[in-house]
């Protein structure tokens, strides 16, 4: 990690808030569509926000994100891409990775490169949960209260947004 002044550090914290409203708002989207196309504008932010506090593999991960947020919008056929996607995920981690957390964050990577191809819905979402689980690691290295925040407030509003979910098919079993 590099150093930063008193001031640009402000300045990068201010950018991992600014991505974390932007993230929030995204995840407590009921639509899918919005909870991706959100999920790429806070990526391409945080990207930014990590490259500042120093971790090559945090921006180059969150710029993979923006392009998979973007790239699962589009495409209707999955084909190879989840595949190209993890492998591109594994390979930063094998130039960049310096530090367990930055393993944690790749294997967020993989996890989350098959969940938006093949998964929506509450699967998508619980998909995204164990994700967070694995990048808080990663901000909790960093140091960036931010990230730290952003993880941690994303797993209650994930988590609650899986509840109803959980209620309606317990409800369904016990009416049948």
């Amino acid at each position: 990690m590099f150093e930063l002044s008193h001031h640009a550090l402000l300045w990068a914290q201010a950018l991992g808030f600014i991505s974390m409203a932007v993230g929030w708002w995204a995840n407590s989207q009921k639509n899918d569509r919005q909870l991706l196309s959100g999920n790429l504008i806070a990526s391409s932010i945080t990207a930014i926000h990590l490259g500042l506090l120093g971790s090559s593999l945090g921006m180059f991960n969150q710029l993979l994100n923006a392009v998979r947020f973007a790239t699962c919008q589009k495409r209707s056929r999955r084909g190879f891409l989840p595949i190209l996607f993890s492998t591109v995920a594994i390979m930063q981690g094998l130039i960049f990775a310096e530090h367990w957390s930055e393993w944690c964050a790749v294997t967020s990577a993989v996890l989350i490169s098959f969940a938006l191809f093949y998964s929506s819905g509450a699967k998508l979402r619980s998909a995204m949960v164990i994700s967070n689980l694995l990048n808080l690691t990663l901000s909790v290295y960093l140091c960036s209260w931010s990230g730290i925040l952003y993880q941690v407030v994303t797993l209650l509003i994930l988590t609650r947004s899986l509840m109803p979910h959980k209620q309606a098919k317990c409800f369904d079993e016990q009416t049948a």
